[in-house]
């Protein structure tokens, strides 16, 4: 469309609103889109209290344009733009070629100068033109605009080809200089090679001749050491004598009896014969995954049948080297479990039954006797001591009905030991002292035997019994002991034997061995106590179900799926493939897991009253390495820490408030859906171990109980 010639009077557009007269004007121009959009140069008065834009042609078909009034109101007098506005335009310039779109100027100003077409820049429409909009010759010759080729035309274009120029240039130059950075760089590069190599040489000519001195030296000391070797063996053999002179002395007399003898005298191995095993390391080249699938076969063909992930969290949390507790009602396999697994693994079990009556660490581990000198052992710690002469066999010791007496009463000294796990913990049972004053006394009796069997020539004697019968050896010995005629030293005899006895089978100080894995036993009624905050800190819990609710057609398919073709032998583990105990992993906030267990204590746990510190995120870090190592679901392993470390401490009330909500609300409408986001494949799950399965049933449990939380009922 092009522009109408049309030329309005005042009288004619005098009652035309405002839209009409826009419509006017774009018929005019020859605007079809509806925006009068224009371009032209900016300028600024000296004063820079006007500024505006003249030369102004559309933007749509690029015409020249005027007011369409018979009275002189051309729009080459300039269209009006604050002041303020051209200048961010100008930019410090003089003039400038910008693109904007008109509206009508305030009704006041058109008034003003009597033109209702009166038009100004509309604000914020206004952009810098980079190049001038195209026009074609015939334009440019009808409308007699050869003032565009004007000094500012050129200027423009001569700015924009100027800064072209500067930006390729100064890039060149950057180039130049990166090239030559690159190239002085490299130069140090070489110089500091050369002189590497120097110092490497000088280095490798300096360490040639250490060695051939230290050559010299060593095969001085080696000499020196096959002499004091020489020399230490014909002491060694000389000490040997005289121990085995004294113990066979010792053991002539009754003082020691032969098992005694042969344990702590020629060092004989206690026998314990072991069943042919399959070697883990060997057979399954350290695979703890194969491991898991052979010992469900084995135990299978036992007729003990548990789910595969029974067999991995209980593995994991014997790697874990932490206290186990096994959680659930009688019957339910606690004890089994130990037993079979020690038996799939070539170990030994020791059921430990806990007495209602426990108060002390003296009932876990006994105590000494001053009247007898002698420690009174317990059970338990008998187990310890049978676990210290055989360290390459695991023993699985099971406190049964842990909770029967307070855990915290009998056990926490122990736990306290177990927290250790820089170094090898290690039990006080009783002084050195007294250990000390029994060889003291024992030193006084064999002198006392020895030098009345000298005096007499009873050398031939040596049945303590029969030298005692003997009137003259007798007498000596009571005048030199002191005793009177009632006095007995036969009774003295059995005294000092007992004594020799306790201290030689129970030292003084137990450190508790590597291959002993300690697990708790406990049943949830009316006759047991709920286990304290302190432990369920130190512990992990693995809740069991009877075994009769099992899919056992899902287990015998999943063990034939296997295809061992013989799991006849049980599966030999290196102690330390069993797990060693060293510190947890560090805390580290970027860490993952931390991060979830930090939010999940911060929007959750604390809100509710569960006590989780940066020791159960350590343990879980512990946890989730090993189980990955045999089963590689991310979220089996969250979902299995949950359960033993986090559920165990929810007994609270539900009904007391937690900000906007009570607790069993923040339970019901926030954490179970936190969890089912952080573990997006909980329904996969066994029931049985399934952190949301488990809190949704206690929430159940809660509205039906008055809305007590209590993860053991």
């Amino acid at each position: 469309m092009s522009a109408k010639n049309i030329i309005y009077t005042l009288d004619e557009i005098k009652d035309l609103s405002d839209d009409e007269l826009y419509q006017r004007l774009c018929e005019c121009w020859g605007i079809t889109n509806g925006k009068i959009e224009v371009w032209g140069e900016l300028e600024i008065s000296a004063d820079e209290k006007w500024a505006g834009i003249k030369s102004v042609r559309t933007a749509e078909n690029n015409l020249a344009i005027s007011y369409p009034l018979y009275v002189s109101k051309n729009i080459d007098d300039g269209v009006f733009l604050p002041p303020f506005d051209a200048k961010k335009l100008l930019k410090g310039q003089e003039k400038v070629w910008i693109k904007c779109q008109l509206e009508f100027a305030k009704p006041e100003v058109r008034k003003k100068h009597e033109n209702p077409f009166l038009l100004s820049v509309k604000r914020n429409s206004s952009e810098r033109l980079v190049t001038l909009p195209r026009f074609n010759k015939a334009q440019i010759l009808d409308d007699e605009v050869s003032s565009y080729l004007t000094e500012t035309i050129y200027n423009l274009h001569f700015d924009a080809a100027n800064k072209k120029i500067t930006e390729v240039l100064a890039g060149k130059e950057l180039e130049l200089n990166q090239i030559e950075s690159k190239r002085k760089e490299t130069s140090d590069s070489v110089n500091n090679l050369a002189k590497r190599k120097n110092e490497l040489e000088i280095n490798r000519e300096q360490l040639q001749s250490t060695i051939s001195t230290q050559k010299d030296k060593i095969a001085v000391l080696l000499q020196q050491y096959q002499n004091i070797e020489q020399e230490m063996s014909q002491k060694i053999e000389r000490l040997k004598s005289y121990i085995s002179e004294k113990a066979l002395f010792l053991k002539d007399f009754e003082f020691i009896d032969s098992e005694d003898f042969d344990r702590f005298i020629i060092n004989a191995s206690p026998s314990n014969e072991r069943p042919a095993m399959l070697d883990f390391a060997t057979v399954f080249d350290g695979d703890y995954k194969q491991a898991v699938s052979y010992i469900q076969a084995y135990l299978k063909e036992q007729d003990i049948l548990y789910p595969r992930h029974i067999i991995e969290n209980y593995l994991t949390l014997i790697r874990a080297n932490d206290l186990i507790i096994l959680a659930g009602d009688s019957g339910s396999g606690k004890t089994n479990l130990v037993q079979s697994f020690a038996r799939a693994v070539g170990g030994v079990s020791k059921i430990i039954p806990v007495k209602p009556n426990w108060t002390s660490a003296e009932d876990l581990l006994g105590y000494y006797n001053p009247l007898e000198k002698k420690y009174l052992a317990t059970p338990f710690l008998e187990a310890l001591v049978e676990a210290q002469q055989y360290p390459e066999i695991p023993y699985f010791i099971c406190l049964d009905e842990m909770n029967l007496a307070r855990v915290e009463y009998y056990f926490a000294d122990f736990l306290s030991k177990l927290e250790s796990r820089d170094v090898v913990p290690e039990i006080q049972l009783y002084s050195d002292d007294e250990s000390a004053h029994v060889l003291s006394e024992l030193k006084a009796v064999v002198s006392i035997i020895a030098s009345a069997q000298s005096k007499f020539s009873k050398d031939g004697i040596v049945d303590f019994v029969k030298l005692m019968q003997d009137e003259e050896v007798s007498a000596e010995m009571k005048r030199a002991f002191g005793f009177s005629d009632k006095d007995s030293l036969i009774k003295y005899h059995g005294d000092i034997r007992r004594m020799l006895s306790g201290i030689m089978n129970t030292p003084s100080t137990i450190k508790i061995p590597s291959n002993v894995r300690i697990i708790g036993a406990i049943n949830i009624d009316e006759t047991t106590h709920y286990l304290s905050p302190k432990i369920l800190d130190r512990a992990h819990i693995m809740k069991f179900k009877s075994p009769l609710l099992s899919d056992w057609e899902v287990i015998l398919s999943e063990i034939a799926s296997y295809g061992f073709d013989d799991v006849s032998k049980p599966l030999h583990f290196e102690i330390e493939a069993l797990g060693r105990r060293t510190p947890y992993p560090k805390f580290d906030r970027e860490d993952a897991f931390c991060k979830l267990f930090t939010d999940l204590n911060r929007d959750f746990f604390h809100p509710l009253g569960i006590e989780f510190g940066m020791r159960t995120i350590r343990q879980g870090l512990n946890y989730l390495t090993l189980f990955l190592e045999l089963n590689a679901d991310r979220d089996q392993a969250i979902n299995n820490f949950i359960v033993h470390k986090v559920l165990p401490k929810f007994t609270f009330d539900g009904n007391k408030q937690s900000g906007n909500a009570t607790k069993l609300n923040l339970m019901e409408n926030a954490l179970v859906e936190q969890l089912k986001v952080v573990i997006p494949n909980y329904e996969s799950f066994s029931e049985e171990f399934s952190c949301i399965a488990g809190l949704q049933s206690m929430i159940d449990n809660a509205k039906a109980n008055d809305g007590v939380v209590n993860y053991w009922a």
